[in-house]
């Protein structure tokens, strides 16, 4: 009768002692990838282990808690006193600022049979790289063009910026003409935050000049090299609906 060859990692199961158990022992659980652009395309980190007990284990499953999140790992039997890795790579397009991901571990023939690996970092937005440098703050722009907008129709827009120095900034106050409102953040911009004014002019034909709009505004910030910085936002009117 001829004897069927068992696979490696089948035969040393029936030949470990009885009550073996392997152990996933990782170097650290948890990593720091420190400050990245966002359009520096996807950050890696590789969490090492070994199989510290006395039978062989497997990985069977590793699970990212979003998308953003992508793992391979080592496939197959990891034998007592070996080793493995499970590589991690996040994709910071869109995910500006700080993050913490999680990838859940699962092992066969292990104890402990599960371990949660966390990563975590600073993002460092778009726009701090790109943006119009005012100081500390980096701006989409420092004249939003809203297009056309209707007479008698009231204006909404926003003044988007990051911060792209070293320090926080605070915006102190934004002086605007009457009939226009500001709302700004109450409290400091950190480095490689976001921030923005979001403006409202009641009238915009108050601020118009023929068919052209402009609506200046000057920001009082906590900003050092750039205490005041002027930015306008413009708009071209076209006539109410019905009218000529």
């Amino acid at each position: 009768m001829m004897l069927r060859l068992l696979p490696l990692a089948a035969l040393a199961l029936l030949i470990a002692p009885v009550g073996a158990q392997g152990r996933l022992a990782f170097e650290s659980a948890t990593a720091d990838l420190g400050r990245f652009a966002e359009t520096g395309g996807p950050v890696t980190h590789t969490f090492r282990f070994t199989n510290a007990g006395d039978a062989p284990l497997r990985l069977t499953a590793v699970e990212a808690s979003c998308g953003c999140t992508t793992p391979s790992w080592t496939r197959g039997s990891v034998a007592p006193g070996a080793a493995g890795a499970i590589e991690v790579a996040y994709d910071p397009a869109g995910r500006p600022g700080d993050f913490e991901k999680t990838v859940f571990v699962r092992a066969e023939g292990s104890d402990p049979a599960s371990v949660t690996l966390r990563i975590e970092g600073v993002v460092r937005p778009a726009l701090a790289e790109t943006g119009v440098r005012v100081g500390a703050l980096a701006f989409r722009a420092t004249t939003v063009d809203v297009g056309e907008i209707r007479d008698g129709d009231a204006l909404q827009t926003s003044v988007q910026f990051a911060n792209a120095g070293e320090r926080p900034v605070r915006i102190e106050r934004v002086e605007a003409p009457d009939g226009v409102e500001v709302v700004f953040p109450p409290r400091a911009v950190f480095p490689d935050k976001l921030g923005g004014l979001f403006v409202t002019v009641a009238d915009p034909s108050a601020f118009a000049d023929g068919a052209s709009v402009r609506v200046p505004l000057v920001m009082h910030t906590t900003d050092p090299d750039a205490p005041e910085m002027a930015v306008a936002i413009v708009a071209t009117l076209a006539p109410a609906v019905g009218g000529e």
